[in-house]
């Protein structure tokens, strides 16, 4: 679980999404850890022979530390976007402790991920992390949770895009921070650093393909943009950014104020791009004169029907009437 400081002159971007925490679920993995590391029977791991259960007597209980919290809270976030002990703007997983000023000796990094309603339980992401069946490669996180030098933990847990990603993070400390502070169950606007080489694609998710308008009219499109990092496990994510958005002719339509305005008949495209990356989807914009296109365009302004004198005229693009 150490992992080298990459050192990274890349850009770095603010990406912005929105997680909803579940840090009341996440502090119930205190008291398993604990039941581990005391258990008689269950405290042990692999030798690297894999022939040899190697126990771990006289493990003295961890220490929830509102502050190793804290962080792990916000390395979920991180691996929501990026599934990876690499954080998404490069470095290290340790160098966060620098970042949030926590002082620490040692430190260790566990983290998992799963589908809808597979660790959205402690008990389910805990036995994940336990490994019983694992052999000795397979039981790092095993040894996280048994490992002498660290003397408190704190977890982290949110959801995004419907995948649940957790974090323990182990340490020891001079001074462990027991202070509790209300749990964290809200769903919140956080920002994630993230290298900009990582993103792998980004695009733009329209309402709609197309947008019909008539001369001067308006419509507000619903543009959603979303991005795919290198090391994403789960659905690439939606974000709260504000794209930049371009229309292809802009005497056709104008795009001010979140709002499209046709101009001119007419079809263009709409594009957008985001932290000077152009999407890889667009949408067409499609601008019409009702005068041009009464009756299908067949015969200009003659009455489709007549009702008790009124004469009613159809458009074939909008039917507009």
């Amino acid at each position: 679980m150490i992992i080298p400081t990459n050192v990274n002159a890349e850009e770095i971007i603010p990406v912005n999404i929105s997680v909803k925490y579940g840090q009341t679920e996440a502090r119930r993995i205190l008291d398993m850890i604990n039941e581990l590391r005391t258990s008689p029977t269950d405290a042990w791991a692999w030798d690297k022979t894999d022939t040899k259960q190697v126990a771990y007597p006289g493990l003295k209980e961890l220490v929830y530390d509102y502050d190793l919290e804290r962080l792990a809270m916000k390395r979920a976030a991180e691996i929501a976007l990026s599934y990876d002990h690499t954080r998404p703007n490069g470095q290290n997983p340790f160098t966060i402790y620098t970042e949030e000023n926590i002082t620490r000796r040692d430190a260790g990094e566990n983290i998992a991920v799963a589908s809808p309603n597979v660790y959205s339980k402690a008990e389910a992401v805990n036995n994940g992390w336990r490994e019983d069946n694992e052999p000795y490669a397979g039981q790092g996180h095993r040894r996280n949770m048994l490992d002498y030098k660290f003397t408190c933990v704190g977890v982290g847990h949110v959801t995004y895009n419907g995948y649940d990603y957790w974090v323990e993070e182990f340490a020891s400390r001079p001074s462990i921070n027991t202070t509790e502070t209300p749990a964290n169950d809200s769903e919140q606007t956080v920002t994630v650093s993230v290298t900009k080489s990582w993103i792998t694609n980004y695009k733009t998710s329209f309402d709609q393909d197309s947008y019909v308008l008539r001369l001067g009219e308006t419509v507000t499109p619903n543009i959603t943009p979303i991005i795919s990092l290198i090391n994403q496990f789960g659905p690439i994510g939606t974000l709260l950014d504000t794209p930049t958005v371009s229309i292809n002719d802009p005497s056709i339509a104008t795009y001010s104020d979140g709002k499209i305005i046709g101009l001119k008949e007419g079809t263009t495209t709409l594009t957008t791009s985001l932290y000077g990356l152009p999407s890889t989807t667009s949408a067409t914009i499609i601008v019409h004169d009702c005068d041009n296109h009464w009756d299908g365009g067949v015969i200009t302004k003659v009455p489709t029907c007549i009702v008790e004198g009124e004469r009613t005229y159809t458009c074939a693009i909008c039917n507009n009437t």
